[in-house]
């Protein structure tokens, strides 16, 4: 398994791996513990382990044509799937984010394939907190607290990374340097 994401820079990504502990802590949903703080760019997809070195060339090929860009974390936010609760941190939207979004997933398409179904024009961008051993109850107890509770912070977007599930954990398989430089 392999997806395409952001990370934050490594001060702010301590700071959402403390929300997601005192989340767990007070809550207990710990799945999101698993996962380092990202922002997905192509949801995770299978492929051939053969063709690992063509991805990470191309795409890194795909990073020299994006310049770097500024995120904005502004407060929390959920999604109105009821079936799929995910609690998140909301990532303000910017249309340099949007169109390297919607260049990657063309990218994606043309290059490997992709089908519309797997590279989704669909986006919004967030931070997961909490998902998949969500509970109802627990999203019920935590939702009015989390609703209006503050939180901001910004990074810069200096890379793209490839990252690939080990059958533990996700890792980088390759940082991919915006515009090149």
């Amino acid at each position: 398994m392999y997806f395409i994401a952001l990370l934050p820079t490594a001060e702010v990504g301590k700071e959402i791996i403390k929300i997601k502990q005192d989340f767990a802590e007070q809550y207990g949903p710990m799945y999101a513990l698993k996962v380092l703080p990202h922002i997905t760019l192509q949801v995770p997809f299978t492929a051939d382990p053969s063709l690992e070195r063509a991805f990470c060339e191309e795409l890194t090929e795909f990073a020299k044509t994006q310049a770097p860009f500024e995120v904005s974390l502004n407060g929390f936010g959920t999604f109105p799937n009821k079936q799929n609760r995910v609690l998140f941190i909301n990532v303000e939207k910017s249309e340099t984010m949007s169109a390297m979004h919607r260049q990657l997933i063309n990218f994606l398409r043309k290059e490997f394939g992709f089908s519309t179904m797997l590279a989704r024009t669909g986006f919004t961008p967030h931070v997961t907190v909490a998902f998949k051993d969500l509970e109802d109850a627990q999203f019920e107890k935590a939702w009015p607290e989390y609703e209006n509770k503050e939180y901001k912070a910004s990074f810069k977007v200096n890379n793209l990374y490839f990252l690939r599930h080990n059958g533990k954990s996700w890792e980088v398989l390759q940082k991919c340097k915006l515009g090149g430089a």
